[in-house]
């Protein structure tokens, strides 16, 4: 409950809170069950990873107004498929003077199981769309402790990278109890990194600084100082600060290459009083650089309440030559009233489309017209040349196999895995499609230990989860059908009858299975 009426959601996904409005909002409501990290770029994007998929991506495209009940669009992941990874946390930019040129702007990630450690990855502003390209560039920390679980960093004023390794044997909250005596609630490590050949930064004055000296840190290069600045010049006098500010962009060199930055950190500043300074707003809405007019939109879409001409100028934002730009004023106006805000929206949607854009475009339309967008074809309804009962059982399988935290979490809804994070795939694979016996039983009572499939060896530090407690006969037969007959997959379907036999004769057993010992009873062919 709010002062601006309730704020529900559903699944995972993330709230925006303005402290100076104490305004709540769902701001990404998207299919997603464990988001763990967010992190903002120069110009104020904002991206995230979510620990039950390997994916990386960039959040304003999943910030159209959500529905009730209902998951908007998921953007499209950024990472190359052969570097990702899970479960991720933590997430961060590489902004630092203290590390090298070539790296700055890059982005960086942890991960806990199977690759223990931090992966770098390059991001660059996609030149044929609104959004981004990346390439990895290094595995920045890795561990050899199979304790590590670097869960979270952050850059010190000093230009260090702190990050921390939350340490337990234990990871998996499916796999062992709560109160499984082997978690560790005790120990944790904190490690500072440097690069000894470059100097550390010196860390900008904020503490007692004068408002001047505040304004001059928003040119310094580091983002963590600007933040920080602009975290300061909050708790100061308005009045004070916006008199000085005016001051301050007028005096600001407009043949420096980063001016329209210097200014959009300005109209920053302002938004953070609540007390917008509307010329800088208009005058960043027609910069030169796209990445700035796209960074006044979502200024211009908090603050209706100052501009009285919003919609006006999201209209001219919604028709710029710059995809980017486009789909931020129609994500803004997908939040208005359907009267005002659908014609903007259908004027971005009259000019070139990208992948980045089609999907929010499609939802915000339908969000507009009070119903939801339909299920996309390529994500459900695989085909399949069962009949009758199986058939039945397949359609159903497919429904739990996609459920959050069950068999699509680690082996992706490709049923290809993830082999730098060491979940074996499940096409083409003889565990899958041979003995159906041997497969009934690691569902049941779960899997630990070294595996091998398609002629990998994967280490099983993490379990595969029982199923036993948790399926029915029918939802156990009706998953293993589907994960037989799909990925490319081709074998015989699974009846609940065997489930039922194979679960009565295993019931004594404890723990869980090795593969060693289920390939002793059911022999690959």
């Amino acid at each position: 409950e709010t002062a601006y009426g309730p704020v529900r959601a559903t699944n995972g996904g993330f709230y925006r809170y303005s402290p100076q409005r104490h305004h709540l909002e769902r701001t990404a409501q998207l299919p997603i069950p464990n988001p763990w990290g967010i992190a903002f770029d120069d110009w104020g994007q904002n991206f995230f990873i979510h620990t039950s998929g390997p994916d990386m991506t960039w959040m304003m495209p999943g910030t159209i107004k959500s529905r009730y009940g209902e998951s908007s669009p998921l953007p499209k992941n950024i990472i190359q498929k052969e570097q990702l990874v899970r479960p991720t946390s933590g997430l961060e930019f590489i902004s630092s003077r203290h590390f090298p040129d070539e790296v700055q702007g890059d982005f960086i990630l942890n991960n806990d199981i199977g690759f223990l450690g931090t992966k770098e990855h390059t991001i660059v502003d996609d030149p044929a769309s609104a959004g981004y390209l990346s390439k990895f560039r290094m595995d920045l920390i890795t561990s050899s402790d199979p304790n590590f679980r670097a869960v979270d960093m952050e850059f010190a004023p000093d230009g260090s990278l702190y990050f921390v390794d939350w340490h337990n044997v234990l990871i998996g909250h499916m796999q062992h109890n709560a109160r499984d005596p082997l978690r560790d609630h005790v120990h944790g490590r904190i490690y500072r990194m440097t690069y000894p050949s470059r100097p550390l930064v010196e860390p900008a004055k904020i503490v007692d600084a004068s408002i001047e000296e505040l304004l001059d840190n928003l040119k310094l290069p580091e983002y963590r100082t600007r933040y920080r600045t602009k975290r300061e010049l909050r708790a100061r006098n308005p009045e004070a600060v916006l008199e000085k500010l005016k001051d301050w962009v007028t005096g600001l060199d407009q043949g420096d290459p980063r001016y329209e930055h210097h200014v959009l950190e300005a109209l920053w500043v302002s938004w953070g009083l609540d007390r917008i300074d509307a010329d800088m707003l208009k005058q960043m809405l027609t910069a030169k650089d796209f990445r700035a007019r796209a960074a006044a939109v979502k200024v211009l879409r908090y603050v209706a309440h100052q501009i009285p001409e919003q919609a006006d100028l999201l209209m001219v934002a919604a028709q710029d030559k710059n995809a980017r730009v486009r789909l931020e004023a129609l994500v803004a106006a997908s939040w208005l009233d359907p009267k005002i805000g659908l014609p903007i929206v259908e004027a971005a949607g009259k000019l070139p489309m990208d992948d980045w854009m089609q999907l929010p475009y499609e939802a915000a339309v339908a969000h507009l017209n009070g119903h939801n967008l339909g299920v996309d074809p390529d994500t459900q309804k695989t085909e399949t040349d069962l009949e009758g009962a199986e058939r039945e059982l397949f359609v159903k399988g497919e429904e739990i196999y996609h459920r959050d935290g069950y068999c699509a979490t680690c082996h992706q809804p490709d049923g290809k895995g993830l082999n730098a994070s060491q979940f074996p795939p499940l096409a083409g694979a003889p565990w899958a499609t041979g003995n159906e016996e041997r497969l009934i039983k690691l569902t049941l009572k779960g899997l630990m230990g070294p595996i091998e499939v398609n002629g990998k060896v994967y280490p099983g530090q993490v379990p595969m989860t029982p199923f036993g407690g948790m399926l029915n006969d029918e939802e156990v037969a009706s998953v293993l059908t589907y994960v037989r007959n799909a990925f490319g997959n081709k074998a015989e379907a699974v009846s609940p009858d065997t489930v039922k036999r194979v679960r009565e004769s295993v019931k004594d057993k404890e723990g869980f299975y090795t593969a060693e010992e289920l390939i002793k009873a059911h022999p690959m062919d």
